[in-house]
């Protein structure tokens, strides 16, 4: 079931300079997920006495096999009617919204 440990069904991986530093399984790359990149003392010291100080910093999110063929299931032709849809909805919405109709009274 959606939301268990265990069910989820993307990976987000974290590198720094092609070392793993966290690989987090999550249920929805839409929402926000926070990874925390530290660099150690001892890096920092050594950073003093090179000339140019870099760090390549690598995030990929995966979906598995089931999410990858839904993605590529999908119908074009379903989808733009849909967010045709939306997107009217959205219009009406803003544009019976946008006067003075709100719960307040002037006084």
């Amino acid at each position: 079931m959606l939301g268990e440990t265990g069910t989820e069904q993307f990976t987000i991986t974290t590198r720094v300079d092609g070392k793993l530093v966290k690989e987090q399984p999550i249920h929805d790359p839409f929402l926000h997920n926070k990874t925390v990149v530290s660099i150690s003392r001892w890096d920092l010291f050594k950073a003093l006495f090179r000339r140019q100080f870099e760090v390549k910093v690598e995030i990929s999110v995966r979906g598995t096999e089931g999410v990858q063929r839904a993605v590529m299931m999908l119908d074009p032709a379903k989808l733009e009617a849909e967010t045709k849809l939306m997107l009217e909805e959205r219009r009406l919405s803003r544009e019976s919204n946008s006067g003075n109709n709100h719960c307040y009274e002037r006084v």
